[in-house]
């Protein structure tokens, strides 16, 4: 295995180890919900990308909801980040995936990062037990990853997986039939608003109650989202998940998400699919960012154990 490798099968397994033995299922994001939908272009997404799925033809769309557990069976009320992972089902035959999260950024900004981030976390072995130093050394060296632990503590449940807005948390570069280009985040904002619950409040809710809330507010009609591209400044970092871009950003409307039922064939949707933001389409490109080229061979690893029931 390659040096650059190496680090990314290790968080796959360290991620394991922390959500515990679960065959089957994935070692993060284990609890979904998948959709289907359709998915419309907006007229100024043709002066940001080229891309297929942006000129305004209705292009149809799988959408999965999730909590960032690896316990499939984790209470809905635990707070964590939530995530909205969406597939275009392209002309071509193609897909061009959007993975994006209830809260901006990520908790670290390498694999390297990131895998000292989640072995922090396990357990000593003599005890078993939680090394109760070990996070807070782990975050006096990286205060974005404290910073990104404040942003989900102030919002740490949504009460509905349709009232929540998700943030793209990598750039990518877009280019435009007329040549030009730019960089850019994508964010998913829901019409019927943002509302959240308190983790208190969250607790006494039924365990399942995000997945049946969606539910039966489809049968009353559509869940809707707007697609906005938070474009870069000059001076900022599209290489660092962890640096969030000044508000002020400008945001063009890319489009327009309905999604109109949950899957009837879930539980094997849930094994099949895989959401991979470098899946991509002519016009959109890859950025620099290490977590973002990481993704790829971790998904691979990830669905090889999981299609193996291990």
């Amino acid at each position: 295995m390659s040096e650059s490798a190496a680090p990314i099968a290790q968080i796959v397994e360290t991620m394991r180890a922390l959500a515990g033995p679960h065959p089957g299922f994935r070692p993060v994001h284990a609890k979904g919900c998948v959709c289907y939908g359709t998915f419309r272009g907006a007229p100024p997404a043709r002066g940001v990308s080229r891309a297929a799925h942006l000129q305004g033809e209705s292009v149809p769309t799988v959408i999965r909801f999730s909590n960032a557990h690896g316990n499939p069976d984790v209470h809905d009320g635990v707070p964590s980040p939530r995530a909205m992972a969406v597939k275009f089902q392209l002309p071509d035959g193609k897909n061009a995936d959007i993975l994006a999260l209830s809260i901006e950024g990520f908790p670290a900004r390498t694999p390297e990062d990131f895998l000292a981030f989640l072995q922090a976390q396990l357990p000593d072995k003599a005890t078993g037990q939680p090394r109760p130093d070990a996070v807070p050394r782990f975050l006096e060296k990286h205060p974005s990853t404290g910073a990104f632990i404040e942003r989900l503590m102030q919002k740490p449940v949504p009460a509905s997986y349709g009232q929540s807005s998700y943030h793209g948390e990598h750039a990518f570069k877009f280019s435009a039939a007329d040549g030009s280009s730019r960089f850019g985040r994508y964010h998913w904002v829901p019409e019927a608003g943002e509302v959240y619950l308190s983790p208190d409040d969250a607790s006494k809710r039924g365990a399942n109650f995000l997945g049946e809330e969606l539910e039966s507010r489809l049968r009353n009609g559509p869940v809707v989202f707007r697609l906005l591209l938070q474009v870069a400044g000059q001076t900022d970092p599209t290489d660092d998940v962890t640096a969030l871009w000044p508000a002020d950003r400008p945001k063009v409307e890319l489009g327009r998400l309905e999604i109109a039922r949950v899957s009837a064939t879930g539980i094997a949707d849930e094994r099949r699919l895989v959401f991979d933001p470098t899946n991509l389409t002519d016009g959109i490109e890859l950025s620099a960012d290490p977590i973002l080229l990481a993704r790829s061979a971790a998904y691979s690893i990830s669905y090889d154990r999981r299609s193996k029931e291990e």
